[in-house]
C-alpha cells in the first residue's frame, strides 16, 4: 500500500519519541500523545493547493494569479447538481448563453461563451456541454488569460472540474435526492484498495430523472464512471472513463418587448414538447507521473472526449407588441464534437547558481473537431403568447439544407512552453515563461463540401509575474499574460472571423487570517481583447476591440471551528472599445458587453451546531447571491434587472445506518424571486428557477 503522509500531530509524536529514544542517559519511559483529529480539507470552505496556474501544486500565497475554489463541502451545502449551480457563488462570473439550458456558458471577467472551450476536467478541455456533479470533487476557477498552459483560450479565464479519485480506504456511499419540481436523482459511489497491489479503484453511477419546472418537459441523464489508480514510491498512474447518456429539455426562455419582459406567467413556454437535446458523451483520461530524481518529475497526460447528440426546437423568431410570436421548426442531427489532448511535461525544483527554480517544461498537442451532419428547417407559424396552446408546429416535411449541412470546423494546435519561478531570497518570486504555438484551422460546409477556412497561425505568448511575501501570512503580486483564439464560424451562416488576441494584467494582495483557517484576496485587473465575436438571436458578428477592468474581493475559510464562510464581491466594467465600424457598420462603440454585470456579490455561511454527540452532527446555513443589471444584447437595446436570490439548508449526520447517515434539506430561491440570469437576444432570455425544495438522504459504510 502506498505510503501515507503523517498529520502534524503524528509527526510531532514521532519526533518526541525519537528524541527520547536517542538519549543514552535516560531510561525509555512510556510516552502518551493525545491529539484532536485533524479535519479533512474537504470538510471546510478553505481552498486547497491548486496546480491550475503552472501545473504544480501551489499554495494560495504563492500564486501570482487569482484562483477561486468551490470546495467539496460547499458543493454539498448548496446542494449543487450542476456546474451552473456551483458557479453562482463565484465572484466576477455571470451566466451566458446556455443553448436553452443544455450547455454550460459563463462570462468571466467580461468575456466568455458556451463555445469558448474554457471548461476543463482535470486540466483537459471539454466539448461544450452541461456538467453534473456526480463525479466532481471540487471546482477551480483561474481568472484572466491562460493560454500559456491551456493553448487556444479566451482571456476571461478557465473553469476546472476536479474529479473524484480512487481512495486507499474503503468507502461506499448510496444517496438519493427528491425535488419539489418532481422526480430526483440517485447515485452509488464505491472506492477502495485492490488488495496490497498498490492499486485502488472508484466506481460511480448516477441517475437523474426530474420534471422540468416550466409548463412541460423533463431532464434525464445517466452517468457511469469507473477509475483506477496505482502508485509506489516513484510512480503514479491514473485512468478514468466516463459515459453519460442524456435527454434534456431545450428551453430558450421568454422574450422582451420594448425593453421589458412580456407579461406572461414565468412558467409559460413558447415552444413544443419536442424541443429537446438527446445524446451521449464519453471521456477517457490517463496520467502517468514518474519521479526521475529527487528534483525532477515527468508527467504524461492523455485525454479523449467526445459528444454526440441531436436537437430539435421550435425557434421563436420574433414577438410583436400585441403578443404574436413567429416560430420556425429547426433541427440539427449528427453533432459530433471531439477534443483529443496529449502532453509531456518535465517538472523540476532545483537550485542553480544559488537560486531555487521551480520549472515546468512541456509540449502538447490538441485537436478540436466540431462536426454537424444534417440541418433541417421546417415551416413557420404564429401563436399568441397569451394563449400558446393553439400552436402545432412540427418537423413534418422539413427542408434539408444542403448548403449548411455537413459542417466541419477543426483546430489543431501544437505548443511548446516553459515556465520558471525563481525564488530570489526568502520573499521574492519572479515568474517568467512563454508558449510558442502553431495552430491550423480547417473548415467548411455543404453537400458537396465547400472549404471555407484553411489557415495556419504561429504565435508566441509570453507571461510574467512578480510576487513579494510581505510577511509569512501576506503576499503582494503582479502578473501579465496573453491569449490567442482562432474564432469558430457562425453556426447558422458559416461566416468566418479573424482570430481573437488578448492580453491582461492584474495586481493584488493575498493574506491569511486566524492562522491558516481563513484566506482573503483583493485584485485589480485589466484585459483587452481584439476581434471579439458576439451573437444576438443566433447571428454572430465581430467587433474591433473590447476591454474589461475591475476589482475582485474574496474571503473564504473557517471563522471558527464551527463556522465556515465564503464572501466575495466583484466590480467589472466591460465595454466595446472599438466597434470596427469600417467592417460592421458601427454603432456599438462604448456599449457594455452583454450579460456582464458591473456588480456581483455572494455570501455563504455554514454553522456546525454544538449539539450533544448522541444526537448526531447538525449543520445549518444559507447563502445570498446578488447579480447587478446587465445588457441583454450587444446593441444594448434592452437590459436585465439586477436580482438577489437567497438559499438555505439544514443537514444532519448520524449513525442510524453504516458509518454515517446523511439527511439534508435545501431550499433554493427561498423568497421565490423572479429573475433573468442571462440573455441570448430579446427572444432568448433565460428565466431563473423559482423556489425549490430538495430532500437528500445518503448512507456511507
Amino acid at each position: 500500500m502506498p505510503p501515507r503522509r503523517l498529520s502534524s500531530a503524528a509527526t510531532l509524536a514521532v519526533l518526541l519519541i525519537a528524541a527520547r529514544a536517542s538519549s543514552a542517559d535516560d531510561a525509555l519511559m512510556p510516552l502518551v500523545v493525545t491529539a484532536a483529529a485533524v479535519p479533512s480539507q474537504a470538510e471546510g470552505y478553505q481552498a486547497t493547493r491548486s496546480n491550475l496556474v503552472n501545473g504544480r501544486p501551489t499554495d494560495f500565497l504563492s500564486q501570482a494569479r487569482t484562483v477561486d475554489q468551490i470546495s467539496s463541502q460547499m458543493l454539498k451545502d448548496i446542494g449543487a447538481d450542476s456546474l451552473t449551480d456551483a458557479m453562482a457563488y463565484v465572484n466576477g462570473v455571470t451566466q451566458g448563453n446556455t443553448m436553452g439550458g443544455t450547455e454550460a456558458g459563463f462570462i468571466k471577467r467580461g468575456f466568455g461563451s458556451n463555445s469558448d472551450g474554457s471548461i476543463l476536467r482535470d486540466g483537459i478541455r471539454q466539448p461544450r456541454n452541461t456538467f453534473s456533479t456526480f463525479t466532481t470533487e471540487r471546482i477551480e476557477v483561474l481568472k484572466g488569460p491562460s493560454s500559456f498552459r491551456y493553448g487556444v483560450q479566451e482571456p476571461g479565464g478557465v473553469i476546472n472540474l476536479v474529479s473524484k479519485k480512487p481512495q486507499y480506504e474503503w468507502q461506499r456511499t448510496i444517496s438519493g435526492k427528491g425535488t419539489s419540481f418532481g422526480g430526483g436523482n440517485a447515485s452509488v459511489d464505491v472506492t477502495g484498495p485492490l488488495g496490497d497491489s498498490g492499486a485502488a479503484f472508484r466506481f460511480i453511477v448516477g441517475q437523474q430523472d426530474e420534471d422540468y419546472w416550466r409548463d412541460f418537459g423533463s431532464n434525464r441523464q445517466t452517468v457511469v464512471a469507473p477509475s483506477l489508480s496505482w502508485e509506489d514510491d516513484d510512480t503514479r498512474l491514473w485512468f478514468a472513463y466516463e459515459y453519460r447518456d442524456y435527454d434534456l429539455t431545450l428551453d430558450r426562455g421568454t422574450a422582451f418587448v420594448d425593453g421589458k419582459a412580456v407579461d406572461v406567467p414565468r412558467k409559460r413556454r413558447f415552444d413544443e414538447d419536442w424541443s429537446r437535446v438527446t445524446g451521449h458523451d464519453q471521456s477517457f483520461t490517463a496520467r502517468w507521473e514518474q519521479d526521475l530524481h529527487p528534483d525532477w518529475t515527468s508527467r504524461l497526460t492523455y485525454g479523449w472526449n467526445r459528444r454526440q447528440y441531436d436537437d430539435g426546437q421550435p425557434r421563436v423568431l420574433s414577438v410583436a407588441e400585441e403578443g404574436t410570436a413567429t416560430r420556425r421548426a429547426d433541427a440539427n442531427h449528427g453533432f459530433d464534437r471531439r477534443v483529443i489532448y496529449t502532453a509531456a511535461e518535465l517538472l523540476g525544483d532545483v537550485n542553480l547558481a544559488g537560486i531555487r527554480h521551480e520549472m515546468t517544461v512541456g509540449i502538447d498537442h490538441e485537436r478540436r473537431r466540431d462536426y454537424l451532419a444534417d440541418r433541417y428547417r421546417g415551416a413557420t407559424d404564429t401563436i399568441s403568447i397569451y394563449d400558446p396552446d393553439d400552436g402545432d408546429l412540427n418537423l413534418d416535411g422539413a427542408t434539408y439544407l444542403d448548403s449548411t449541412s455537413h459542417r466541419l470546423d477543426e483546430i489543431d494546435t501544437t505548443g511548446a512552453y516553459v515556465d520558471d519561478n525563481l525564488h530570489l531570497g526568502e520573499r521574492w518570486i519572479l515568474g517568467l515563461g512563454g508558449r510558442y504555438q502553431h495552430s491550423e484551422q480547417y473548415g467548411g460546409q455543404g453537400r458537396p463540401f465547400v472549404v471555407e477556412t484553411d489557415t495556419q497561425d504561429d504565435v508566441f505568448l509570453p507571461h510574467a509575474s512578480l510576487l513579494y511575501k510581505l510577511t509569512p501570512l501576506t503576499s503582494l503580486y503582479a502578473s501579465y499574460s496573453e491569449s490567442f483564439v482562432p474564432n469558430q464560424p457562425d453556426a447558422d451562416t458559416g461566416q468566418r472571423f479573424d482570430p481573437e488576441e488578448g492580453h491582461g494584467w492584474e495586481a493584488g494582495i493575498k493574506r491569511r487570517f486566524l492562522g491558516d483557517r481563513l484566506q482573503a484576496s483583493l485584485a485589480y485587473f485589466e484585459i483587452t481583447k481584439e476581434n471579439v465575436v458576439v451573437s444576438d438571436n443566433g447571428v454572430s458578428r465581430a467587433v474591433g476591440k473590447s476591454g474589461s477592468k475591475g476589482i475582485e474581493l474574496s474571503a473564504q475559510g473557517e471563522l471558527t471551528e464551527r463556522l465556515s464562510v465564503l464572501a466575495n464581491y466583484a466590480y467589472t466594467d466591460a465595454e466595446v472599445l472599438d466597434d470596427g465600424s469600417e467592417n460592421t457598420g458601427g454603432g456599438t462603440e462604448g456599449n457594455a458587453l452583454p450579460n456582464v454585470a458591473r456588480h456581483t456579490a455572494s455570501l455563504l455561511l455554514s454553522q456546525a451546531l454544538a449539539v450533544y454527540p448522541d444526537y448526531g452532527r447538525w449543520r445549518v446555513g444559507g447563502g445570498v447571491r446578488y447579480v447587478g443589471s446587465r445588457e441583454g444584447d450587444s446593441d444594448n437595446s434592452f437590459s436585465l434587472d439586477d436580482y438577489t436570490v437567497a438559499d438555505a439548508f439544514i443537514a444532519w449526520d448520524n449513525r442510524w445506518l453504516g458509518d454515517n447517515t446523511h439527511l439534508q434539506l435545501n431550499v433554493h430561491n427561498l423568497f421565490d424571486t423572479t429573475y433573468y440570469p442571462s440573455s441570448g437576444g430579446d427572444t432568448r432570455v433565460v428565466v431563473g428557477e423559482p423556489l425549490e425544495v430538495t430532500l437528500q438522504a445518503g448512507v456511507s459504510f
